[in-house]
């Protein structure tokens, strides 16, 4: 039984047309009725808060949950989201499990939500890890004199600057960073506890951006509560490939199941302007330049190919 469910994103007034685009890719899968959706206020206009409360939304413009000096925080109310996002059943409460979608991807297959909603009924962190094969590197080093390495990876470089213990950043630097882009956990889960520990520690001197993802890591790393590696798929930041017979993004390797959810981390012109396109290859290896945002994959889908290049 996986019970009921709430799906939140969230974001500021320039995030709003992704927001709107998430919501709209779920729309097209599943009725409000099956779906409900909540979103962290993190700038939005009024106007844009009237509009996403009339396509069903529950719109929460919640406090800072935590105290950060202004000097810090430099008028970026955005970051509200990121901080946000450990909060989650104290903002939505009522629901079983909560699913956080980051604003700049959207769902092309339903099957994704519900493997969220699988791990997280086991009692786990149901989360998508960046490691596999589908990275270019396993782990950055900074090669020293004489053969040496200085280990430069995500988790070992934001814990190091929040100014955890030499253990704990050890203890961190080889460990894959996870993707705090999608994830789902049972609101009555302990780990929503650690996550809120962990935020409190590494913002005395960490950055705000990644204060989440290395929340999550201090909790699943260095705490040991569990958590459910999901595939790639389920929260999938390229490389890209596209199937023009199925008219849907895929794996980039075999055996290139459809994508479930769509993140477009990294592509910061795309998300500003939605006529950017970038390359992508088709089965046979063949460039188009395509955009990865929805409505480019809503239908009518013969609109999503370009001819090759």
């Amino acid at each position: 039984m996986l019970g009921s469910f709430i799906v939140v994103t969230g974001g500021d007034s320039r995030y709003c047309p992704l927001i709107r685009e998430l919501i709209a890719s779920l729309r097209a899968l599943k009725p409000a009725a099956d779906c409900p959706i909540g979103v962290i206020d993190a700038g939005l206009t009024t106007e844009q808060t009237a509009e996403l409360e009339a396509q069903g939304a529950t719109v929460v413009a919640p406090p800072w949950p935590v105290s950060i000096p202004a000097h810090r925080l430099r008028n970026r109310i955005h970051l509200k989201a990121n901080l946000a996002k450990l909060h989650l059943p104290s903002y939505f409460p009522g629901y079983d499990t909560v699913i956080w979608i980051d604003a700049d991807a959207w769902v092309q297959d339903w099957e994704a939500v519900e493997m969220l909603r699988r791990g997280a009924a086991l009692n786990r962190f149901a989360i998508v890890a960046q490691f596999g094969r589908f990275s270019e590197t396993e782990l950055r080093l900074n090669w020293l004199f004489g053969g040496f390495a200085r280990v430069r990876s995500i988790l070992y470089k934001n814990s190091s600057r929040a100014g955890l213990t030499t253990a704990e950043c050890r203890a961190l630097a080889t460990r894959p960073t996870l993707n705090a882009g999608a994830y789902a956990l049972k609101s009555d889960a302990p780990h929503w506890e650690a996550f809120q520990r962990w935020q409190k520690r590494v913002l005395r001197k960490g950055r705000l951006f990644t204060s989440d993802q290395l929340a999550m890591a201090g909790a699943i790393y260095l705490d040991g509560l569990p958590v459910e590696l999901l595939p790639e798929w389920c929260n999938y930041i390229g490389p890209w490939r596209f199937d023009p017979e199925r008219r849907e993004l895929v794996e980039y390797y075999l055996p290139n199941r459809r994508l479930g959810i769509v993140h477009m981390a990294g592509e910061d012109a795309m998300r500003a302007d939605p006529s950017v396109l970038r390359p992508v290859l088709d089965m046979q290896d063949r460039t188009h330049q395509l955009s990865l945002r929805y409505p480019a994959w809503a239908v009518p889908a013969v609109e999503r190919v370009t001819e090759a290049v």
